[in-house]
């Protein structure tokens, strides 16, 4: 042939929004955490399963659930310092193999018909421990691959292979149950680690590696705290998303009791809303990554996000037609997944890269860590007044705090602005 493959390639021009996938670390880097996101959902599926049918309690299911999140609300801080601490392609190695192997003890215990759900919650917690260092330095080892201009559409494309990977695994997770039996969905789950560990030790980061700092954790831990606590913008953005995760998130957990009471069409109608969401996360993820190279405002497009979002809450909560409440299922999955992306871009573009880590982990603990407790809120609530006043209260709660966050906040700004300029009229 007298064209090579290199000159091929030169050809193919691809969209700004997908600038990063010409990257040669970018790329199989993603591919990888593809495979490792379908994974997850498999062993998702096949363990919930595997809960109920050796308990039959929803107690022990949201238990486990909640081990694998608790470690967020009292390690993300520590987590993220370590991911500034040192080089995070070796860490997130590390994390990876950790998560392979309880995968494969699972697998193993499950295989040999002795497994337990307290060995379940106890693999949980360790895989939730691990990942109070391994998500923020997963979000950003992105910025260490990426340059600064790309960085907003690489965090957007990681948002759609995830969001992807949610539509495609617990379809796949099912259908595992049944051909190879619960066992299997470890095992796969065990195999897909090794698609993203393979790239972690091919690739090199651009950016240069960290070594370990001199000074102890606590002033490491004291310094991130220090430079969101001076920087409005990262407060806000940060309120911001504690405001949707804690008001508007819930809704997904209150979805059964509208499948059953309000639109009468028990679980196959549940698993077409739980769809629907899922159609609406995948959808705002695309529709972030077409629109990253346009999209200069993080803290705008939030405060909007967070207005949307509460209005299709509330909606959703007063209209009892089915096909209408699907098509605001889709919008709630669209702002909550746009909510979660734009708030992880604005930190990693407000925050120099030494200092990411730390940062990320107060989205961390924010999102991941207290704001599940708005899960607890909202199914407490909801058995005194009923699901559909609990999703509008809390959409009419988030779509007016959001705007007196950002009243509030111009306000004070406006206030400094004039300070300054008094003082500088002084003589």
């Amino acid at each position: 042939m007298a064209f090579s493959i290199s000159s091929v390639r030169r050809h193919i021009v691809l969209p700004v929004s997908l600038h990063p996938l010409k990257d040669k670390n970018f790329a199989p880097f993603l591919f990888g955490s593809f495979l490792s996101s379908i994974g997850f959902w498999v062993q998702s599926v096949g363990q919930s399963w595997q809960v109920l049918q050796l308990t039959n309690s929803a107690f022990l299911l949201g238990l486990v659930g909640f081990a694998a999140l608790f470690p967020n609300i009292v390690l993300s801080l520590f987590g993220g310092v370590i991911a500034d601490r040192v080089n995070r392609r070796p860490l997130l190695i590390g994390t990876q193999i950790i998560f392979l192997s309880t995968a494969t003890l699972l697998g193993i215990l499950t295989t040999l018909h002795i497994i337990t759900v307290w060995q379940i919650i106890l693999m949980a917690l360790i895989n939730g421990t691990f990942n109070t260092v391994g998500i923020p330095a997963w979000q950003a080892f992105i910025g260490d691959l990426l340059e600064l201009e790309q960085l907003k559409q690489g965090i957007a494309l990681n948002s759609m292979q995830f969001n992807l990977s949610r539509v495609i695994g617990p379809a796949l997770g099912g259908f595992s149950i049944g051909v190879f039996g619960i066992a299997g969905s470890y095992y796969l789950n065990a195999i897909s680690y090794v698609a993203v560990i393979i790239p972690l030790i091919l690739i090199h980061p651009r950016h240069r590696e960290r070594t370990s700092r001199q000074q102890g954790m606590w002033q490491d831990l004291r310094e991130g705290l220090s430079f969101a606590r001076k920087r409005p913008s990262l407060r806000v953005i940060l309120l911001l998303q504690f405001i949707i995760a804690f008001l508007v998130f819930p809704y997904i957990v209150l979805l059964p009791i509208f499948a059953r009471d309000i639109f009468h069409i028990g679980a196959p109608g549940l698993g077409v809303l739980n769809s629907a969401s899922g159609i609406g996360a995948l959808s705002g993820a695309i529709l972030l990554v077409v629109l990253s190279q346009h999209l200069k405002r993080g803290k705008f497009l939030l405060v909007l996000l967070c207005v949307l979002g509460g209005l299709a809450s509330l909606a959703f909560a007063l209209i009892n037609v089915l096909n209408v409440a699907i098509l605001l299922l889709i919008a709630l999955g669209a702002c909550t997944v746009m909510s979660m992306t734009s708030t992880n871009t604005a930190l990693q573009l407000l925050t120099p890269e030494h200092m990411r880590g730390r940062v990320l982990s107060l989205w961390v603990m924010t999102a991941l860590g207290l704001a599940p407790f708005g899960n607890l809120l909202a199914g407490w609530v909801a058995q005194s007044i009923g699901a559909p006043s609990t999703l509008a209260i809390g959409g009419i709660l988030c779509a007016c705090g959001a705007l007196l966050i950002v009243a509030i906040s111009k306000g004070r700004k406006l206030n400094v602005m004039r300070l300054v300029s008094s003082t500088r009229n002084i003589p």
